[in-house]
């Protein structure tokens, strides 16, 4: 590999609490920004008066500063309304931030969210070009050229209901997490398939190859049956590693509320993190004895043996103890699902795959 296990544990060790609401805020408000000015210009075109670049400061925001590119124009008159309407006013910009989430983020009501920040200040038509601006800037980024080569991507899925002929379902979109060379990471893929299967990740992993991307380290995923023959297929030279704490879970549901502490007692001493004597191949035996141990309790253990390929779930031991525990499970992602999920509740269903896609937005720049 060309990243050694210090390199890994620092990017891992950088990757910081995800920021979905906020980072929303950053897309739409400078969307929306670089419309005023581009309104108010075609208004001052007597007085030739023309864009001048932006000046960037670190605005309001939901428990964390909004990155904001303000812009400017050559004869200094312009000023953004919206920036007036929200700054250093945190009951507005929760109250915006309730709008957008309640409706949805379909067309339309997006539209009557930028009529109610903006009442008479614009006319209906400018605020519906407003409105698709920034519907066009979020499917810009969602298509994006990706960087060449990003040393761990963890992938998960996100079910939602959503609307379709005047039926609720629960539908999948496909979420994947970047950590780069530099320290940062991102979310570098959303991309809604009805139902989460094998041929769908293989589906948007080909994706991303097609916008760039050429190599990747090492995949973190849950234990979704043929994903992994589908990453082996698409970037051959990438490690798999499969969710111990999903695997765990599935374990500990299938036995009696009173075994469970035995149970898991006996797992931790199949998936040992943090020790660095510790082995695969001690792993196997440990698991192997565990499963016949446990099999005289219920059959799925010994089904287990048959049906579970180990190995994907202790490619963590391949690298450095000290970064075991960030590496074999799938958290990272679940916690920034966790924070669409707390968002979504606000709405019973969201009233298409596209506004799920907009409202599922990049955690960093």
């Amino acid at each position: 590999m060309d990243f050694t296990r210090y390199q890994l544990e620092k990017i891992l060790d950088s990757a910081i609490n995800n920021n979905g609401i906020n980072t929303l805020f950053e897309i739409m408000l400078n969307c929306l920004m670089k419309f005023e000015r581009k309104h108010f210009l075609e208004k001052e075109s007597k007085e030739k008066n023309k864009a001048n670049g932006f000046r960037y400061i670190s605005g309001i925001g939901l428990n964390k500063s909004l990155k904001l590119a303000i812009p400017r124009d050559r004869l200094g008159f312009f000023y953004p309304l919206i920036l007036g309407l929200v700054k250093n006013q945190e009951e507005e910009l929760s109250k915006l931030a309730y709008n957008l989430y309640a409706k949805g983020l379909s067309v339309r009501d997006v539209s009557d969210v930028f009529n109610d920040l903006y009442g008479n200040s614009y006319s209906k038509s400018t605020i519906s070009r407003m409105n698709q601006e920034f519907l066009e800037e979020a499917e810009q980024w969602r298509n994006r050229i990706l960087e060449k080569e990003y040393p761990i991507l963890i992938i998960d899925a996100l079910h939602s209901n959503v609307r379709r002929n005047n039926s609720i379902e629960t539908e999948a979109s496909y979420i994947v997490m970047a950590l780069r060379k530099d320290l940062t990471r991102d979310i570098i893929a959303i991309e809604h398939i009805p139902t989460e299967s094998a041929s769908g990740w293989e589906q948007l992993l080909l994706s991303l190859k097609k916008r760039g991307l050429e190599k990747v380290n090492l995949i973190i995923a849950d234990g979704l049956t043929g994903l992994d023959q589908v990453i082996g297929k698409v970037f051959k030279n990438a490690l798999f590693q499969k969710c111990v704490v999903h695997l765990k879970r599935n374990m500990l549901n299938l036995v009696r509320y009173t075994d469970r502490e035995k149970l898991a007692e006996d797992l931790s001493k199949v998936f040992v993190v943090g020790d660095p004597s510790y082995t695969k191949e001690q792993a196997i035996k440990n698991f192997n004895e565990t499963m016949n141990k446990w099999g005289q309790y219920s059959s799925y253990f010994k089904n287990v043996l048959k049906n579970v390929n180990i190995i994907n779930y202790l490619t963590y031991l391949e690298f450095d103890h000290r970064i075991h525990n960030m590496i074999y499970t799938t958290n990272r992602i679940e916690s920034l699902n966790k924070q669409f999920r707390k968002a979504l509740k606000i709405r019973n269903s969201m009233p298409s795959e596209e506004s799920i896609a907009t409202f599922i937005d990049k955690s960093s720049y």
